[in-house]
């Protein structure tokens, strides 16, 4: 299970299924070539997955499927992990990979079991770019060795 959100959803939406799906982010140009602005400037990829108790981590891959943009959202502030309840658990950190779209979540589980993850990503890196052509860019979610993890976006002008 996993779902791209606004960042005001919360972990009891995303688990009780009531979060509303964010499909797509707006961009307006500058002169018509390049982008100026991204609304909302950040969002959330929330994943569901299954940890044994100890140390745990999840990678996220982030990629661009229609094959006409090649600028990738950054990792923003506000990233946590939730236990099955929806506590959040303490210490957990994310770290972006050296640009090639990837992310890791770390937390020490104080029990097997499910946890939901909440990834912010920020849309600052598109600001700056190149107006792709076709104009809708679509952004792909997914987490490693998660069955049904895949959610996406689209950057729409």
């Amino acid at each position: 299970m996993s779902q791209v959100t606004s960042t005001g959803a919360t972990c009891a939406q995303f688990s009780g299924g009531t979060a509303q799906t964010l499909a797509s982010l707006t961009y307006t140009t500058q002169g018509r070539n390049r982008i100026s602005n991204v609304s909302p400037s950040s969002f959330v990829y929330w994943v569901q997955v299954s940890r044994a108790a100890g140390s745990a981590s999840a990678v996220v891959s982030q990629s661009i499927t229609t094959g006409n943009f090649s600028t990738l959202f950054g990792l923003a502030s506000g990233g946590a992990v939730y236990n099955a309840g929806c506590a959040a658990v303490s210490g957990a950190t994310f770290t972006a990979g050296s640009g090639n779209g990837t992310f890791t979540a770390q937390w020490n589980g104080a029990s097997a079991g499910t946890y939901y993850l909440r990834l912010v990503l920020s849309t600052a890196a598109a600001r700056k770019q190149a107006v792709p052509n076709p104009p809708t860019v679509h952004y792909a979610y997914s987490t490693s060795g998660v069955t049904g993890s895949t959610s996406g976006v689209d950057l729409t002008p």
